[in-house]
């Protein structure tokens, strides 16, 4: 206060206040301030004024600490609020993200599962079209079978295998006692669905493309006397037409590639009948009589045997252009294993109803086939 401060002058002179006022002394407690006389005030109402400015400021600061700690709690407050919104904004964030995450791999999971789904089922399609096209094949080549059946049969000459009563002996046995025959020595009479059957094959060319033959009536088997099983193989046999397969590890069907296949197939030319042998088993080999045009001049070297041999067919593998000429022997050695392996295949899957040992006499009378054919002998069928 300027008062205050001009109270101490003890001399005349002039001073400057607080204010940049020129205050001057005139007489005792009383000082000139810019040309007026302003009274001085003693010590003791110095001391009270400074106390009272004292409580004054303090107070003022007092409220605006008070005030700024108050803004200051409202800040963190508000800050903690954010910060919590800012979490929780967060954590919701991290859950939808979670839930996008596990509906992408659950929908990724459900469409993996339709299309193989999708993929199983046209398999199964597949493989069900190919066994109904194999059934018709077969239902095709039986009825094939009858028609030549019926067509060879005449009231002169009845066909015994449409009339099994009929004794082609002509004799009948004279009880019942003779009638009785045992597993391992008995006569066999085939089932009329085997009748002159080419298994796989009923449009294949005929034996001679030279002149055309009428199909010859083979003798049954039950008019033959002394037809035995062989125990082994019939064990064999048994073992296998539990679970049939085409494997090569199984007994029986080692026995049958050892003692007939392998000898049947075994040509000079080793590399193509090996390459023959590939394709009988994939049942991707053809075979057809050389034209008419053209029999007057037919090939003069049998491509398998390797040797001066007149050709009356041709042969060709798989997808392969190239037509190979063969010779009769080694198409009739050929067309004997294709019928065994074909007739392997109905029983495998279970197109053959026949009895179990039908479907045993007729795999031993195709095996005579190939035995026949290596041997060089017309086939019987």
């Amino acid at each position: 206060d300027p008062s205050g401060d001009q109270c101490n002058l003890v001399s005349e002179s002039t001073e400057t206040n607080m204010n940049g006022n020129c205050a001057e002394k005139t007489e005792e407690n009383s000082v000139k301030v810019n040309g007026e006389v302003v009274p001085c005030c003693n010590g003791d109402e110095n001391d009270h004024l400074t106390a009272d400015w004292d409580r004054t400021v303090a107070g003022v600061k007092e409220q605006a600490f008070a005030r700024l700690q108050e803004e200051l709690s409202k800040a963190h407050q508000e800050l903690r609020l954010r910060d919590e919104e800012v979490n929780r904004l967060s954590r919701i964030r991290e859950e939808v993200e979670a839930e996008l995450e596990e509906l992408t791999a659950s929908l990724f999971q459900e469409a993996h599962n339709m299309v193989r789904e999708a993929n199983v089922r046209q398999a199964n399609a597949e493989k069900s079209l190919k066994e109904s096209q194999m059934q018709v094949d077969v239902l095709t080549a039986e009825v094939a079978a009858l028609k030549t059946l019926v067509l060879t049969s005449t009231p002169s000459r009845p066909n015994p295998h449409l009339h099994p009563q009929i004794d082609p002996r002509g004799n009948r046995p004279k009880d019942d006692s003779s009638l009785s025959v045992g597993l391992f020595n008995r006569k066999h009479r085939r089932s009329p669905s085997h009748f002159n059957l080419k298994y796989g094959r009923e449009n294949s060319p005929p034996e001679s493309p030279v002149k055309e033959q009428r199909p010859p009536l083979p003798e049954p088997l039950d008019t033959k006397e002394g037809c035995e099983v062989d125990p082994n193989v019939h064990k064999e046999f048994m073992a296998w037409k539990q679970t049939p397969c085409m494997n090569k590890s199984d007994a029986f069907i080692a026995r049958v590639y050892n003692e007939d296949i392998n000898l049947c197939l075994d040509f000079n030319n080793k590399d193509l009948g090996a390459r023959v042998q590939e394709a009988v088993e994939r049942g991707n080999i053809f075979i057809e009589a050389v034209s008419d045009k053209t029999k007057t001049v037919f090939p003069k070297k049998c491509a398998l045997l390797e040797a001066p041999r007149q050709c009356h067919y041709r042969m060709r593998l798989g997808d392969q252009e190239q037509w190979h000429c063969i010779s009769q022997i080694c198409r009739n050695r050929i067309i004997a294993v294709c019928d065994f392996l074909n007739y392997l295949r109905y029983i495998e899957r279970g197109l053959v109803k026949s009895s179990v040992h039908d479907v045993y006499w007729e795999m031993t009378r195709l095996r005579k086939e190939m035995v026949l054919a290596r041997l060089g002998l017309a086939l019987s069928a």
